[in-house]
């Protein structure tokens, strides 16, 4: 069982947009597909994965630019 912080309140200050969660999703498929995990399992992931999205990105962000790194 997950005992940490809800999503919501561990994602708010990083101030995620749109473009960076698909760029987080690219990069999840191209883990999956490097370790060969089996398209059910990729499936089964990618659901929980999806159901997270309204507590990461940021509203009002949806379509801003991804933030550059320092």
């Amino acid at each position: 069982m997950y005992t940490g912080r809800f999503m919501k309140e561990s994602h708010q200050d990083l101030m995620i947009t749109a473009a960076e969660w698909e760029a987080f999703l690219d990069d999840l498929q191209q883990t999956l597909d490097k370790f060969a995990v089996p398209q059910a399992e990729q499936a089964e992931i990618k659901t929980i994965v999806a159901g997270t999205r309204a507590d990461i990105v940021v509203q009002g962000r949806e379509g801003a630019a991804p933030k550059k790194s320092a």
